[in-house]
């Protein structure tokens, strides 16, 4: 880490009550306001980050930077919408560089000694845990706000202090001395008097957890309910602890990082939870988080390299995310396209049939057959890009720009991993990825967003996502039922919606393909889901990708799936198909079956009973000057003889110049 890359990091440890900050340049924190909106609401909040932001961008004056935002505010996944918001807020004020964003324990864990495996603690206005076994695990407990976790918190304790003193003022619990406590934190309000005070107020979570430290003075002056309350406090964060261990399954040595206000506030409670975790647990070690902001600054200079941070390796990195905070450019970098002279119609290729290979072989295959542009997927299935690697190493997306800089990359896909979007989240997805659905729509969104990304950075005007679909039996109607396939359009816009907005910034045009497997299946889907989404996000380019062989497979007019889209086409594919329709099993390798319709399988062009010559002249009768993708689906035929053979035909039913029109 060099002095220049230090100067230019800085650091947000956000909790329940108070932001602190350290910095461009600075070893010293500073302190704001919350800036948790479930705190302080949503105005307050944007106010206090207005602030926040423009003291960075004073202090950078001019450079760029990389800042970790630590706070509660953002789920443990960070897959909702405060992290967009958290960058929007920083662009608005002048900051330029990148911003990670992450649930305020995950530095705990990215920092040393922790460096991913571990528990983290935090007990503060509120209380959470997290663990990770250092792989693939990473696993939240509680953090659910205050109706629904928080135990052993300020809020919990400050809310049973005050329960505990109006009982005693009433009769109906023992006389206490957090009673008289309270009443010097409230201007000598009594206990009944404080509690609908703060009962009457919109956003009392604060102010509760602040009468935590009545209920630790009364404890360490010996008050017997006092004592009763700090040990129930101290015995909730062991469960919490505990569950987060065993959910993560570590085993041998193993240590937890504890912090947040009330451990800070009463050294006594720390010790005393610090000498519980080894008797009940056998943690090797409790690690004191004095000041959370120094150890978000720590974890950020564990991540940067070269002068730019990188997100963690495994699970603990799924849940960090890394946000560009300079306003999207729009392909200023120069690409290069092969030619194509007067052709109206291009003629790609989908590489995803090279999976397992090199990347190099497969473009090597794709500049054999003389294509004029390729679709380049991302799936992690695949192996072609890396893509998680791609985001982290600066070298590596040189690189990749450098291997495919001829090739024509009109495309970028994902179909695999950014299908766990919507789901399926059961045993159908776990080749994928394993765990739960929470996990699965994260790394969905990851996946598909660095897609995004990376299609910017090469230039591609398309990326082709599939989304999966929530439930695929709303197609049928069911008895005194409401719920329709509208329902399975509205998941798609409130789940796709972030890849909406970034598409609209970096000027991409999003491709969605019609399958069975898909929130789109039909014409009538389709055509629902471009208004819907025309509706969520109108900044963004939604258009379709049609596959006329995926759509006859279910019984639809392959020619007219092409007809009557005008500029809503934006690609195609190409795959040939051959329907069974005797009773028995077809024989023979490839098939399979679209739902309840006879078995299936696809084919290399000509092979199959597709009316391509009828499909091609539709597609120029639309006027489509779109790329026709070769897909690569045959089980009877090697892929480079399947492919070359697709497009030559496709050559020959295309006009390869001007036609001339009628002699006659």
């Amino acid at each position: 880490m060099t002095e220049r890359s230090e100067e230019v990091l800085w650091a947000v440890d956000a909790g329940g009550s108070t932001t602190t900050a350290i910095l461009p340049g600075s070893g010293e924190a500073r302190t704001y306001g919350p800036v948790n909106p479930a705190s302080v609401g949503a105005g307050p909040a944007a106010r206090t980050l207005r602030d926040l932001f423009g003291d960075v961008a004073a202090a950078l004056d001019g450079r760029h930077g990389t800042g970790w935002i630590a706070t509660a505010a953002v789920d443990l996944t960070g897959a909702e919408d405060e992290p967009l918001r958290l960058r929007d807020l920083a662009r608005a004020a002048g900051v330029r560089g990148r911003l990670l964003v992450s649930n305020d324990c995950v530095p705990w864990l990215v920092a040393p000694p922790l460096s991913g495996r571990g528990v983290v603690l935090v007990c503060g206005t509120g209380s959470g845990f997290a663990a990770a076994d250092g792989a693939d695990a990473l696993y939240r407990v509680g953090g659910c706000e205050y109706l629904g976790s928080d135990e052993g918190s300020a809020f919990a304790l400050g809310l049973d202090g005050l329960r505990a003193a109006v009982r005693a003022a009433d009769g109906r619990g023992p006389a206490t001395a957090i009673a008289a406590r309270l009443a010097g934190l409230s201007r000598g309000r009594s206990p009944g008097e404080l509690a609908r005070a703060l009962a009457a107020e919109a956003f009392p979570k604060a102010a509760v957890a602040a009468l935590a430290p009545a209920v630790c003075e009364a404890w360490l002056d010996g008050d017997a309910m006092a004592a009763t309350l700090v040990s129930a406090a101290v015995g909730e964060l062991v469960v919490g602890v505990r569950a987060a261990r065993d959910r993560a399954g570590l085993t041998g040595a193993w240590s937890v990082a504890a912090g947040g206000g009330v451990l800070r506030g009463c050294p006594p409670l720390l010790a005393e939870l610090d000498r519980r975790l080894r008797a009940e647990l056998g943690a090797a070690e409790v690690v004191p988080v004095d000041r959370p902001v120094e150890t978000v600054r720590a974890a950020l200079r564990s991540l940067a390299h070269d002068g730019e941070a990188v997100t963690p390796a495994g699970a603990v990195g799924r849940a960090v995310r890394l946000l560009d905070l300079d306003p999207p450019e729009r392909r200023t970098r120069p690409v290069r396209r092969r030619s194509t002279g007067d052709r109206p119609v291009k003629v790609g290729l989908c590489l995803a049939a090279w999976g397992g290979s090199r990347l190099d072989a497969a473009l090597e295959h794709a500049a054999r057959c003389g294509v004029d542009a390729v679709d380049l997927p991302t799936d992690s299935t695949s192996g072609l890009v890396d893509l998680a690697r791609w985001a982290r190493e600066k070298g590596y997306r040189a690189e990749l720009r450098t291997l495919v800089a001829d090739a024509a990359v009109e495309c970028v896909s994902n179909s695999r991993d950014s299908q766990l979007l919507l789901g399926p989240h059961g045993p159908h997805t776990d080749p994928v990825v394993a765990g739960p659905a929470s996990g699965k729509r994260e790394h969905a969104l990851r996946s598909a967003l660095d897609t995004v990304r990376l299609a910017a950075d090469l230039g591609a005007p398309h990326v082709r996502l599939m989304y999966g679909v929530p439930d695929v039996a709303r197609w049928l109607s069911w008895w005194h039922s409401t719920v329709s396939w509208a329902d399975n359009i509205a998941a798609w816009c409130e789940e796709a919606r972030p890849i909406l907005r970034l598409a609209a910034e970096h000027g991409v045009t999003l491709l969605v393909e019609p399958h069975p497997k898909q929130v789109v299946y039909d014409r009538a889907s389709a055509r629902q889901l471009l208004d819907a989404a025309a509706g969520t996000e109108p900044s963004a380019s939604v258009r379709l990708c049609v596959d006329p062989a995926n759509l006859a497979a279910t019984g639809h007019d392959p020619v007219d799936a092409v007809r009557g889209w005008g500029d809503g086409l934006g690609a195609a594919h190409a795959k040939d198909l051959q329907r069974w329709d005797r009773p028995e099993p077809p024989p023979g390798a490839g098939w399979s079956r679209y739902g309840p319709g006879p078995p299936i399988r696809f084919r290399a062009l000509g092979a199959g009973e597709m009316p391509w010559p009828a499909i091609v002249s539709a597609l120029l009768d639309e006027d489509f000057r779109g790329v026709l993708y070769v897909e690569h689906e045959d089980a009877l035929l090697p892929r480079e003889q399947s492919a070359a053979g697709s497009v030559r035909l496709l050559r020959d039913l295309l006009p390869q110049g001007a036609p001339q029109g009628r002699t006659w």
